[in-house]
This record gives C-alpha cells, sequence and structure tokens, in this order.
C-alpha cells in the first residue's frame, strides 16, 4: 500500500506541472504512471447518495488513502512549479517544447509496450492511427464562435473538461478551439458568475458522467482503448515538436 501511495503521490506531482504546460493533460500523466483506470473508478463514484459523514466508508468509496496524496501533491506541485515553468516556456520555449514532445512520443510507445502487443494481434495498430488521427485533427481545427451563450459556455464546459479526463489533449486547448478561452479566463479572473455558472455546471457535467462511460469502456475493450489513448498522447508529443 506504501508504495502505491507513493505512486500517486509522484503521479499528483507530475500532473500538477502537466497541467501548467500548453497542450498537456493531467490524464496523459495518469496513463504513464498506470493509475488512468483506477483513478476514473475513484472519480465514477461520484454520486450524491455516496456522500456521507461515514468517514470509513467515504475512504473506502473514494480510495482516500490515494486520492488525497494524488490530490494534495497535485496541487502543492501547481503553485511550486508554476514560476519555473513560466521561466522554462518564456526562456527556453523550443528547446522545452521538444524535449518535452519527444518524451511524449516515447511515453505514448512506453504506455501500451507497444510493438510486443502489435505481434499477437497488428489491428491493434488501426486504434493507435486512430487516436493519433483524431488527437492532430482535433487540435488543427480553427472553430470561430458566434455569440457566446450561455448554453454555449455549458457546452463549452463539458467538452473541456471531457478532454482533461481524456488523455492526449488539455482542456484549455480545446477552450482556444471553441473560441471561448479568453471569455473564460475573463470570466474567472473577475468572478463572472454570468460566464461561471453554466460552464462550471458543464465541467460538473462532464465529470459525473464521462468517468463511469470511460470505466464501462475499458471493462470491454481496455487495449483497444489504451491504444486509442496512446495515439492520442503520440500526436500531442508530435505536435510539440513540429
Amino acid at each position: 500500500m506504501i508504495n502505491l501511495q507513493i505512486r500517486y503521490l509522484v503521479a499528483g506531482l507530475f500532473m500538477g506541472v502537466a497541467e501548467l504546460i500548453p497542450g498537456i493533460s493531467g490524464s496523459t500523466v495518469a496513463v504513464i504512471f498506470k493509475i488512468y483506470k483506477n483513478l476514473m473508478s475513484i472519480l465514477s463514484e461520484l454520486k450524491f447518495r455516496n456522500l456521507t459523514f461515514d468517514l470509513q466508508k467515504l475512504s473506502r468509496t473514494f480510495q482516500l488513502s490515494l486520492f488525497i496524496p494524488l490530490f494534495i501533491s497535485m496541487v502543492l506541485s501547481v503553485i511550486i512549479f508554476s514560476n519555473g515553468i513560466e521561466y522554462l516556456i518564456i526562456n527556453y520555449e523550443k528547446s522545452f517544447l521538444l524535449t518535452l514532445g519527444w518524451l511524449m512520443i516515447l511515453s505514448s510507445l512506453y504506455v501500451v509496450h507497444f510493438f510486443k502487443p502489435l505481434l499477437q494481434d497488428f489491428f491493434l495498430l488501426v486504434f493507435f492511427l486512430i487516436g493519433a488521427l483524431s488527437g492532430i485533427f482535433f487540435q488543427e481545427m480553427v472553430f470561430v464562435a458566434g455569440e457566446i451563450t450561455g448554453l454555449y459556455l455549458f457546452l463549452s464546459g463539458v467538452l473541456a473538461f471531457s478532454f482533461f479526463l481524456i488523455p492526449g489533449i488539455s482542456g484549455s486547448a480545446v477552450l482556444v478551439i471553441l473560441g471561448v478561452y479568453p471569455v473564460v479566463i475573463q470570466g474567472i479572473a473577475n468572478f463572472n458568475l454570468q460566464t461561471l455558472i453554466p460552464f462550471g455546471i458543464g465541467c460538473l457535467f462532464s465529470l459525473i458522467i464521462l468517468p463511469k462511460f470511460i470505466l464501462n469502456l475499458f471493462l470491454i475493450y481496455e487495449q483497444k482503448l489504451m491504444f486509442i489513448f496512446s495515439g492520442l498522447i503520440f500526436a500531442s508529443g508530435y505536435l510539440l515538436i513540429t
């Protein structure tokens, strides 16, 4: 258990760093550290009926012995490393992103032990290509938003948080694609409830619905899904170095 807690603690540190870097999601790190499936399992338990004042039941349901180290280290990482990441991006952006891109490409092959499964089932390469091409296509999209309504902000929240939970594409990149990134950032800075409430409800909707959906897919198609995630991570790394 202690070794597992250390893994979640270290994963949280790197997840916090990932959220500070453009184009990378924390869930990518969760896949690399092989905690993604269990993290979706924990998040899938976010239901009103599971909320209780019984600490023992709460601890069992949400695996607090693992989730608390992950969450605390993630928050501390954002606080501690934010200035360092900003310094690297400002002063060494090209070298920093190039190194990061190659690390992601290598990690995308590592998370599925790429070549060994292909010897047993070469068709898995199709799922890798689906992930890679989808990642490149989506991040290269340019979407011109019309009037930014409350419904549009809600849908943006759903999509952005969905990609926060899916490895390979960052939620902030999705907001840029949808044309609402400046609006959301200004809304946070100015505490504009007209922006934050519909956007936040969209994020919450995604948080409640998506983990259970992903977990169900894992139970049936784990290896194929991992190859799709591997492709998405590969695409993010490729776009960082190009």
